[in-house]
């Protein structure tokens, strides 16, 4: 992932190396790994990242270029609940929100919101 100074236009790279370094792997600068990351929206400082391909939502701390996995458990499926415990199919887009984090959970035609707090996910659009 990279950073965008739009003053002086330069670029630099927060977390990750290239396009075709790819995985699922939370730490810290170049050790991270995601795979075909789409939908960012920040909160409070922190970035939330829709992390496609591994069926997750990371949180990208741009200070320490951390991240961490924050919902999801990375297995395909569809289930709201706590967390990791919380089952995507491709989320592709996030919104911050007041209440939460609002999840375009893709493949499985839905739109979910996670609190802030408990980090638990609720399906509200979608059957």
């Amino acid at each position: 992932m990279r950073d965008i100074d739009l003053e002086s236009g330069r670029v630099t790279t927060l977390v990750g190396e290239d396009l075709f370094v790819f995985g699922d792997q939370d730490g810290e600068a170049e050790a991270v790994r995601l795979q075909h990351p789409l939908g960012i929206t920040g909160h409070d400082g922190i970035l939330f990242v829709a992390d496609s391909y591994n069926n997750k939502v990371k949180r990208l701390d741009p200070e320490r270029r951390a991240v961490v996995s924050w919902l999801g458990s990375g297995i395909a499926g569809r289930a709201d609940g706590p967390g990791p415990a919380a089952a995507f199919r491709e989320p592709g887009g996030v919104c911050a929100g007041v209440d939460g984090l609002y999840v375009a959970d893709t493949n499985n035609h839905r739109i979910v919101l996670a609190d802030w707090t408990t980090r638990t996910v609720r399906t509200l659009i979608g059957d």
